[in-house]
């Protein structure tokens, strides 16, 4: 299944950037929700969709972007999605 992301040109930078906030609280959400269903005792539930999450983003298709900005931009995609399963895990402990 493809997602093609719409937004305007004129206003890029500030539209995707609500957007990855947008994705931001969503992600912080859902995995705090499963956290609550699952429980923090063992959190290899956790440390596998880390894992899911890293490998669906390292997958990411760029058509019509050229190869050096898609390479660089998918690069940054898994370094804030791993970024953030460190953050949101590191506050799972913490909450414990």
């Amino acid at each position: 299944m493809g997602f093609k992301l719409q937004y305007s040109k004129e206003n890029a930078e500030a539209e995707l950037g609500v957007i990855v906030i947008g994705y931001h609280e969503a992600l912080r959400a859902t995995l705090g929700a499963l956290a609550a269903e699952k429980g923090t005792e063992d959190l290899a539930w956790f440390d596998q969709l880390h894992q899911v999450a890293i490998k669906a983003a390292e997958k990411t298709t760029t058509e019509g972007v050229p190869s050096e900005i898609g390479t660089k931009a998918v690069s940054q995609s898994v370094e804030l999605i791993d970024n953030e399963f460190k953050s949101i895990r590191a506050g799972l402990l913490k909450d414990k």
